[in-house]
C-alpha cells in the first residue's frame, strides 16, 4: 500500500470519486469503494472527508479551485479582448482536464449534494475574472455599455454551453472542437462590440 501523502492522496481520491460518480451514479459511490479503488485503507479516506457529503463537498470545492487556478494563470496583456478570449480558453482547458468534476460543479449529478454557502461563494468567485475582463473591454472602448455583468453572463453561457456539448460528445462533426469553441466565442462577443 502506498504511503499517505495528503495533497497527492486527496487529489487522487477526488478524481477517482468523480470518475466513479459519473460512471456508476450516486449509489455506486461510497468511501469504502473509493478507498478500495485507490488502494488505500479506509482510515485516511474517512479522516480526509468524514462521510459521503464531505467527499462530495471536497469534489465540488476542488473542481472550482482548479478552475480558479486556471483562470488566475491568465496573464493580463495590453489587449483586453485577447485576455477575454484567453480566459475562455483557460475555462475550456480546465473543464477538459477535469471532466468528471465539471459535471458535479455545474450539474445535479446527485440530489444528495447541495453546496453550502461557503462553497457557493467560492464557486461564484471563479466568475469574477470574466466580469473584470468584460469591464476592461468596456473601459478600453472595445465593448459598449456600462454593465459588465450582463455581457459576462452572455459570454459565460456560450462558453459553458460549448464546453458541455464537447464534454458530452454532442458537438456536431463540423470542425475541430477547439476551433469551434473560438468561433463561438467570437460570435458571442459581436453584439457587444462598440
Amino acid at each position: 500500500m502506498p504511503p499517505v501523502n495528503r495533497p497527492d492522496l486527496t487529489a487522487r481520491l477526488v478524481d477517482e470519486a468523480a470518475r466513479m460518480l459519473v460512471e456508476q451514479g450516486p449509489a455506486g459511490l461510497s468511501l469504502r469503494k473509493l478507498a478500495a479503488a485507490c488502494g488505500v485503507s479506509t482510515m485516511p479516506v474517512y479522516t480526509l472527508f468524514g462521510d459521503k457529503q464531505g467527499l462530495l463537498a471536497a469534489m465540488h470545492w476542488e473542481g472550482f479551485r482548479r478552475l480558479g487556478a486556471a483562470l488566475a494563470a491568465v496573464e493580463p496583456t495590453d489587449d483586453p479582448m485577447t485576455d477575454l478570449i484567453a480566459l475562455g480558453v483557460a475555462y475550456r482547458a480546465a473543464a477538459l482536464a477535469s471532466p468528471n468534476l465539471y459535471g458535479l460543479m455545474f450539474g445535479r449529478i446527485t440530489a444528495e449534494f447541495s453546496p453550502d454557502t461557503e462553497s457557493r461563494t467560492a464557486a461564484d468567485l471563479t466568475y469574477q475574472p470574466l466580469v473584470l475582463a468584460v469591464a476592461r473591454c468596456q473601459r478600453a472602448g472595445v465593448f459598449h455599455g456600462d454593465d459588465p455583468e450582463r455581457i459576462a453572463l452572455h459570454l459565460w453561457a456560450v462558453t459553458h454551453g460549448m464546453v458541455n456539448l464537447e464534454l458530452n460528445q454532442q458537438l456536431p462533426d463540423v470542425g475541430d472542437p477547439a476551433d469551434l469553441f473560438l468561433e463561438a466565442l467570437g460570435y458571442a462577443g459581436i453584439p457587444f462590440l462598440a
